[in-house]
């Protein structure tokens, strides 16, 4: 198990709304979500998701975003211009509920309660995503999350895992193998989410 100082260090924003099944977390960067498909942990009695859609938007729905860069030759210089804008803006994020420790074991079923609002939300170390997907069942929310991301969400995921693993071929083969059984019947879409995850 990772200490809690470790993943400290890789908070990335906290749970503002939750259920059994998804959480959204508000980013205290601007621009700095977790890439979609990745492991992230929240709560004290950590839970495991995966970030499933990124948005930016104005943190007052009443006002919202205008046109700014006409006369701006790059966005760097957008920003440099109007420096209200990061005090107008937020980055938040959606993630699919997959797993939480209990004691020092990680099970791949949804938790007996979501993290309260205001928990911290973390990155997953390499560490943490190689134990987590040791296990693939997991995958059986991706793929039953439902139109129109599962599919997309499925082949960053498994690209991300693959990426923080020792033997990141060989998990995209288990991995194979497990989708293969998860989606029956629906070739076109298996090789189509393997193609993906191999270019």
């Amino acid at each position: 198990m990772q200490s809690s100082e470790k993943h400290h260090a890789q908070r990335v924003g906290e749970v503002i709304g939750c259920d059994s099944r998804f959480l959204t977390a508000q980013c205290y960067n601007l621009y700095c979500a977790p890439p979609l498909g990745s492991l992230v942990r929240a709560g004290e009695q950590p839970i495991f998701a995966v970030v499933q859609g990124i948005r930016t938007e104005p943190l007052d729905p009443s006002r919202p975003v205008l046109a700014r860069g006409q006369d701006a030759s790059s966005l760097a210089e957008i920003y440099r211009a109007n420096p209200q804008l990061e005090r107008l803006l937020t980055t938040r994020f959606d993630a699919l509920v997959v797993g939480y420790r209990q004691a020092d074991k990680i099970l791949q079923l949804l938790p007996p309660s979501p993290p309260p609002i205001h928990s911290f939300v973390n990155t997953c170390l390499a560490d943490d995503v190689s134990e987590f997907t040791h296990n693939l069942d997991f995958l059986r929310f991706l793929i039953n999350s439902g139109p129109p991301m599962a599919d997309e969400v499925v082949v960053a995921c498994l690209r991300e895992a693959a990426a923080c693993r020792a033997d990141g071929e060989d998990f995209l083969v288990r991995a194979g193998r497990s989708l293969a059984t998860e989606i029956q019947g629906e070739s076109t879409r298996l090789s189509a989410i393997l193609r993906r995850v191999r270019t």
